[in-house]
């Protein structure tokens, strides 16, 4: 009996013993499955080819961390105007602690968030100090696409206050950042923005022609969900200018798009356009047979701004057809989702109807107090265009009162409006805008087949004179050839071969020059010390950057150049990794020029860093006090100029301490035979400069090394050029 028990705790002994490293194991794995998820749920927000249908179908296919996760799922019901959700999660998300949210981009889309919840409480002041918050942040980490993001809500914001003139500034600026960052759709959203801003201030030409330049921004990227968008609201526009020919035409193009994405939320939202349309053609009854229909799918959808449009416009169609009670009840259920959504000015709006409508019933006391209510909500937002209307509508009222100098006081701030505030729009030179865009993109689509013709006739042309060829000389030419081509085959091939093992030694030789293996294996055992300890904050942080560093190495040692910034990613990682290593025992300081980020430079991956291994381990930084490594770059007559320098114990010293000289050689000789390359390949003087620091002393080393400067080719389209209005 004592020996069956002794056996079964030795067993137990045992699994212990090997269950432990396989739930670390495990647990490893999971977190690499969720960060990779999350690293794809992060790049499909950055594409070109983002979209909110795209974004929803890819949602329900990952599992990432819970934080991000609500990060998300918030991100994605404020795109589709599920404003009720998305105030629920970002509230929600308050007791969650920021370190959870490890990504940069997720902690800068949930600041955004929290901004935009502001700006839906109608907290604009809070919301602005939130977004120059983000905008700080954003401009330090070099992200221009993010900067352009923050400053696109905040014109948002300005639009909320009726503030036309920051509004359109703070939209420049994104227009700015978003020409500097690598998003041509972030462009087209920021031009987007921008017709919105004209518009609501009456300016509807200005408006049809920077919503035309964001269309044939997402026509080149093939972006259908934005280009279904944005052709609605040049639709609506044109019904605005009462271009009842142009909104069809453009309503037309939006659902064939949003046929062909089959999004159901988009063909709900055309509906709305469509009645509106109807409306002004005079067929309210029409609208009456489809539109409830439309409105119950965006009740199960939670569009709750659509609603409020769907409700608004099912209310002006019954008191089209004479059913005065209906609507009234659709105005009523409007002005709850526009509340919901905090969109004042619509609410404004529906009251202004409301108001109309009991006007049109001799209901005059229900008529004042309606429109009351309208210029109320329109006085405390500010607002100053439509504002008028209800001046005018009051003052009918007034008049039906018998109430005389009421209604002359209200026809005259009608009629000072009208004089101070002059607002024209032209239907022609808007329509000739729009019928401009239709023919040229008729014509692209000409020259597209043109093109496709021409390229086939060539093909044509070509196989029929390679078939009226002669047979005479057939033979002694394919002999030729094919000894040739033999002959051609293996000296390329033999070529190749050199030259691929050439690259293939140099490549290894130069990932175990950038990456001591001795590096990697006290940082694990850093790691392993921080878990012993049970000081799982150090552990995160040092795992966090250490994995962070050597992805960016996997990545980047294989290309020929890299842009600075993320060099400079690599080195601040290499060199935090290190601090962490050495317990803070000295510092570092990265100053590279404004201009050589701005203009994105490149530069051979890791061409510093086994220069700064030198510094830390031979030069004995973490062994003497205020130890600090500097690294500068910055053009100098025409070549990148890079300088490093420490404080160490210098190259003298260091001689005589350390036993093993190979490791720096190589990397020295590395080094010289890459700038020879860089040479010969761009006709450049490159060089490669160690000298001590305190040349009197002898200690520190500066390292120099001057390289061909070269640029990332970065050009702008000519609508890009036509946006700086």
């Amino acid at each position: 009996m004592m020996k069956s028990y002794l056996c079964l705790v030795n067993q137990r002994l045992i699994t212990s013993k090997y269950l432990h490293p396989i739930l670390v194991v495990l647990f490893i794995l999971w977190s690499s499955m969720i960060f990779a998820q999350e690293e794809a749920l992060i790049r499909y927000c950055q594409d070109n080819r983002f979209n909110p249908v795209g974004f929803n179908e890819t949602l329900k296919n990952v599992r990432v961390s819970s934080a991000s996760m609500r990060v998300f799922t918030a991100y994605e019901k404020s795109l589709n105007g599920n404003y009720l959700g998305f105030s629920d999660d970002v509230l929600a998300l308050k007791s969650v602690n920021s370190k959870y949210l490890s990504d940069p981009f997720i902690q800068h889309l949930y600041q955004l968030q929290r901004c935009e919840l502001q700006l839906h409480l109608g907290e604009f002041a809070t919301a602005k100090k939130g977004i120059r918050n983000v905008v700080e942040s954003a401009r330090s980490r070099r992200e221009n696409q993010w900067v352009s993001q923050a400053y696109r809500l905040l014109s948002n914001v300005y639009l909320h206050e009726n503030n036309k003139d920051s509004a359109v500034v703070a939209n420049y600026k994104a227009i700015m950042f978003a020409k500097r960052s690598n998003s041509k759709l972030e462009i087209a959203l920021c031009l987007h923005q921008s017709a919105i801003t004209h518009a609501q201030f009456s300016n509807i030409q200005e408006a049809v022609t920077q919503e035309l330049l964001a269309l044939q921004v997402v026509e080149k990227l093939s972006n259908q969900y934005y280009e279904c968008v944005f052709n609605r609201f040049i639709a609506e526009l044109s019904l605005d200018a009462g271009n009842l020919r142009e909104a069809e035409n453009y309503l037309r193009k939006c659902q064939l798009k949003s046929g062909r994405i089959s999004s159901k939320r988009l063909k709900l939202e055309n509906d709305i356009l469509r009645a509106r349309i109807e409306i002004r053609k005079g067929f309210p009854n029409e609208v009456l047979v489809f539109l409830p229909a439309s409105v119950k799918g965006l009740e199960q959808l939670k569009d709750y701004t659509a609603l409020g449009e769907a409700w608004m416009v099912l209310g002006e169609s019954y008191n089209a057809a004479g059913q005065i009670q209906q609507s009234l009840d659709a105005f009523n259920t409007s002005l709850t989702y526009f509340d919901n959504s905090g969109e004042q000015e619509k609410m404004a709006g529906v009251y202004h109807q409301i108001g109309l409508v009991f006007l049109s019933k001799k209901d005059l006391v229900k008529a004042e107090k309606n429109i009351l209510k309208s210029i109320l909500i329109r006085n405390e937002i500010k607002e100053r265009t439509r504002i008028n209307e209800s001046y005018f509508a009051l003052s009918n009222v007034y008049a039906a009162q018998g109430k005389k100098q009421l209604a002359y006081d209200y026809l005259r701030r009608h009629n000072d409006f009208l004089r101070g505030n002059y607002f024209s729009i032209d239907s022609k030179k808007i329509e000739d805008l729009t019928q401009t865009n239709s023919r040229e993109e008729r014509e692209r689509l000409i020259e597209t087949q043109e093109e496709k013709l021409q390229k086939e006739l060539k093909e044509k042309e070509i196989l029929k004179l390679q078939s009226d060829r002669q047979l005479l000389g057939i033979s002694i030419v394919i002999a030729i050839f094919f000894l040739s081509a033999v002959s051609v085959f293996f000296i390329i091939r033999q070529r190749n071969t050199l030259q691929e093992q050439r690259e293939s030694e140099m490549s290894q030789t130069l990932l175990r020059s950038q990456m001591n293996p001795h590096f990697i294996f006290n940082a694990l055992s850093v790691i392993q010390s921080y878990i012993y300890e049970n000081t799982p904050e150090k552990t995160s942080k040092f795992l966090v950057n250490f994995s962070r560093l050597i992805r960016l190495i996997l990545e980047n040692s294989p290309k020929e150049f890299i842009t600075i910034d993320i060099e400079k990613e690599i080195l601040s990682k290499y060199l935090t990794t290190q601090k962490l290593r050495f317990e803070d025992r000295f510092n570092f300081v990265i100053d590279i020029n404004e201009e050589l980020l701005f203009k994105r430079a490149l530069i051979p991956p890791m061409i510093t860093q086994p220069f700064i291994e030198n510094s830390i381990e031979h030069g004995q930084l973490h062994t003497i006090e205020h130890g600090i490594i500097e690294i500068q770059m910055k053009e100098h007559l025409g070549m990148l100029y890079i300088e490093i320098n420490d404080n160490g114990v210098g190259r003298t010293k260091s001689g005589k301490i350390k036993k093993n000289k190979t490791h720096r050689s190589m990397a020295i000789d590395i080094t010289r035979e890459r700038i020879e390359i860089l040479n010969k390949k761009y006709k450049g003087k490159g060089s490669l400069t160690i000298e001590d620091f305190d040349k009197k002393n002898k200690t520190g080393t500066r390292v120099i090394i001057c390289l061909p400067i070269i640029y990332e080719n970065t050009t702008f389209e000519a609508y890009e050029k036509s946006t700086n209005n």
